[in-house]
Formats: C-alpha cells, structure tokens, sequence
C-alpha cells in the first residue's frame, strides 16, 4: 500500500464534504466520509478489488484479540478468502472527533496503535473535524497520521500532522 496515495484519496474524499450539516456531529461526517471512499475506491486500484469500507465494524476478542469499534475502515474482509488471518488485508482504519480535547485525542491514538500492532493496519488516521489541534506530540506510532479538518464558507482545509524519524511535520492539503 502506498501511503501518500492512500492519504491523498482520503484528502479528496474530506474535501468533498462540504455541507455545513456534516460538520454538526462525528456520526454525520462519518457518514459521509465513508461514502466519498466507497466513491473514490471505484474509480482507483489503490487497494485490491477486495477490499470493502465499513462503518463501526466491532472487533471481538476470541476474533481480533481487541474489543474497539473503529469507526472506519478499509480491509479486505476474511470470508472474502483472499486473506487467510484477520492480521492481512487491513489497509487503513479511522479514528474520528469533532473538536477532539487532549484525552479524547489520546483514547483515539491509542485504539489507532492497537489496530496498527494488533491487527496489522497498515496506515491509522486520527480525524479532528471543526478543529485546528493536532495532538501530534501524542502520537505514540509513525503510522498514525493526523487530519485536521476545517470548512469556511469557500472550501474544506486539511491540515496533515505526522511524525517522521522522530520529527514532527505539519503541512496543509
């Protein structure tokens, strides 16, 4: 998987959201969100033709070895048969806030890890609808990314947060 393909899909697919009403409520712009991939996925072979954007998807325990619900994710689901364990074919899974404070930034980095070293996500994004803050000093893995999201009435911003052999990166897209 390439990972700044992967990112500027996601930045098209958060551009796109551009209804006022999306920016009222996480459980809105997910929603959308989800849908502008779902989009976006047919038009690029970015991941394989298995792979499925779903929404809320729990993991259980006896399954996953972890109980969070993320609130994305793009994967290749295993009765697909493509994969032969649920640590394959798991691209990227979400984390989404609206004005994210500092310890719900830390809940989120810290299922993003889990997902990342338990289940093998390859990319995990932290999605801070309405808000400028990164947190990007929390981050504890260089896999998870930041995406601040922010509308005027002309356009939706992205604002890009990582980390990079250790160093901290900011960029808008």
């Amino acid at each position: 998987m390439d990972t700044n393909a992967s990112l500027d899909l996601i930045v098209q697919a958060i551009k796109r959201i551009t209804n006022p009403r999306f920016y009222s409520s996480e459980r809105g712009f997910q929603g959308q969100l989800k849908s502008n991939i779902d989009s976006l996925l047919k038009e690029d072979d970015l991941f394989s033709d298995h792979a499925i954007v779903e929404e809320e998807y729990q993991k259980t325990l006896p399954k996953h070895r972890i109980t969070h619900r993320p609130d994305i994710i793009i994967h290749i689901p295993i009765e697909e048969g493509v994969t032969r364990s649920r640590n394959e074919g798991n691209f990227v899974a979400f984390e989404l806030k609206l004005q994210a404070n500092r310890n719900d930034a830390i809940c989120a980095f810290r299922k993003l890890n889990d997902y990342i070293s338990i289940l093998q996500y390859q990319l995990g994004i932290f999605v801070n609808v309405d808000s400028q803050v990164s947190f990007v000093d929390l981050v504890p893995n260089e896999r998870i990314h930041i995406l601040n999201v922010l509308r005027d009435e002309r356009e939706v911003s992205v604002i890009h947060s990582f980390l990079e052999n250790g160093e901290l990166h900011s960029c808008e897209l």
